[in-house]
This record gives structure tokens, sequence and C-alpha cells, in this order.
């Protein structure tokens, strides 16, 4: 998604990020379900929106697309490094996604462990499920500074 696989340490920012997407069928629903998960760059000046985290997000959204078939649940996550009012987010709602984390008014996707202002970095998009997806954000235990999301179909 972002500079190619670095083969020796990190290195500078805004570092090497890759995106996955796997699509499985899922017998007991009789429907395919389509899944990405990308790592949103990091700036150390902060989340707000740049010109890579768009290029990252219409690269995400075009890898998506190349997986995805018509009838499949879709689902894009991860830790986009973006506040929810970000152009990343929006360019996923515009692709018909919904954003689960804010539309179910959770307070954040961050622990205690997390010092810096902004409580909100991980997200989870459904598309296609025509159903109420149970959806929750993980709080305790901490055993990082970001919390789990978990996602039920």
């Amino acid at each position: 998604m972002h500079k190619t696989y670095g083969t020796d340490g990190y290195g500078d920012h805004p570092r090497s990020r890759s995106a996955h997407v796997v699509r499985v069928h899922d017998h007991e629903m009789g429907r395919s379900v389509t899944v990405g998960h990308m790592h949103g760059l990091r700036d150390l000046r902060g989340k707000m929106d740049t010109a890579g985290r768009k290029a990252q997000a219409q690269a995400m959204l075009a890898l998506f697309d190349s997986v995805v078939q018509e009838d499949d649940i879709a689902v894009i996550c991860g830790d986009f490094n973006v506040e929810p009012e970000s152009e990343t987010l929006a360019l996923m709602r515009q692709a018909g996604f919904e954003e689960l984390v804010t539309s179910r008014s959770f307070p954040g996707t961050r622990t205690a462990q997390y010092l810096k202002p902004g409580r909100f970095a991980d997200y989870m998009l459904v598309r296609g499920y025509g159903g109420t997806a149970e959806f929750d954000v993980i709080y305790t235990p901490e055993v990082s500074d970001h919390c789990p999301l978990v996602l039920t179909l």
C-alpha cells in the first residue's frame, strides 16, 4: 500500500505499509465474505488528512474491489491511524461501507496505555451484510495501547 517491504528494520516515517484481502465462503451462511485489512500510514505530526493517506485509502479500495464479488459480505478493518472525520473514512463510506466504531457510539479504540490525545485509530467497516452485525470494542483486559475489535456476522 505504501513503499516496499523493508528487510532491514522499520525505516523512516512514513514507514512501509501493506494490506491483505481474502475471500472465504461460509457454508453455514451460504455466502462469501471478503475481508480486507490495512495498517494506515503513521505520521509523526498527527492523524490529519494527507495526500499519502488519501492515496493509501484509494489503493486499499482498489485492491479490495479486485477481490470482492457482488453478493459478498464485505469487511475492511485495521489501525488506520486517522480520526473519525478523516478523508480515509469518508472514502470508505462513499464506497458503501458502514463504519461501526463511531456509528455505534464507542468512545474510542485506545486503552489507557495510549498517552497521546485522540482516542481513535482502529476501525471496522461492513457492507452488504443486510442485517445487524454484532460488534464490540473490548476495553479490558488491556494488553496493548489498542483495543481489540470483535465482529460477529
